[in-house]
């Protein structure tokens, strides 16, 4: 399988909390779960822009992606919050919401966050939605889903490690992102032992 793996936002543009600051925390867990992936069989190629803003980053992610023949899209985050006690990982998917209020799913794209979410959550519990389908709120009105996922070819999902503002998924970022590394590199192999 072809992976394209995007480290989340441009260099010090993303959350911080705990002395940690997303875009380095997030190049991190991708440094180990890159050659994890290789290790199960994956081609796979980071795509990362630290010197842009968040935009321009975006715009090229978005295109290194669809330019690159890829069977699936993972984009790493660090999520946060105001309240240090919000903790635990979530995965999103890509959802359209039309005009009629219905909504139809990435089917794969959902298998996939299904898939990750199920380890990842074991090893950074603490939210009851651990698969998410979120319209980006920075339209208006909302778009369906956020734009990586809402842009992107392949089947695409967007992991958001935990909580860098709490204190102990912050620990866990700092101290052993193998092992979210990890975790995000069973799902991907349980999904892709399912296809």
């Amino acid at each position: 399988m072809n992976i394209a793996l995007d480290i989340g936002h441009a260099n010090n543009t993303g959350s911080r909390g705990n002395g940690l600051e997303e875009h380095a925390t997030a190049s991190v867990i991708v440094d180990h779960l890159a050659p994890m992936l290789r290790a199960q069989g994956h081609d796979v190629t980071v795509i990362d822009y630290p010197y842009m803003d968040n935009g321009d980053d975006l715009a090229a992610t978005v295109r290194a992606i669809n330019a690159g023949n890829y069977d699936i899209s993972i984009s790493v985050h660090c999520d946060s919050s105001d309240s240090p006690s919000s903790r635990g990982a979530h995965v999103c998917h890509h959802r359209t919401y039309h005009d009629d209020g219905t909504c139809t799913d990435s089917a794969q794209g959902k298998a996939l966050a299904e898939a990750i979410a199920g380890p990842l959550c074991k090893l950074l519990p603490g939210r009851a939605d651990h698969v998410q389908a979120r319209p980006d709120r920075s339209c208006t009105p909302p778009k369906s889903s956020l734009y990586v996922l809402r842009k992107t070819n392949p089947p695409a999902v967007l992991v958001e490690c935990g909580f860098i503002s709490n204190a102990g998924n912050a620990d866990l970022m700092k101290n052993n992102p193998a092992a979210i590394a990890r975790a995000i590199a069973w799902g991907v192999n349980t999904y892709t032992q399912r296809k």
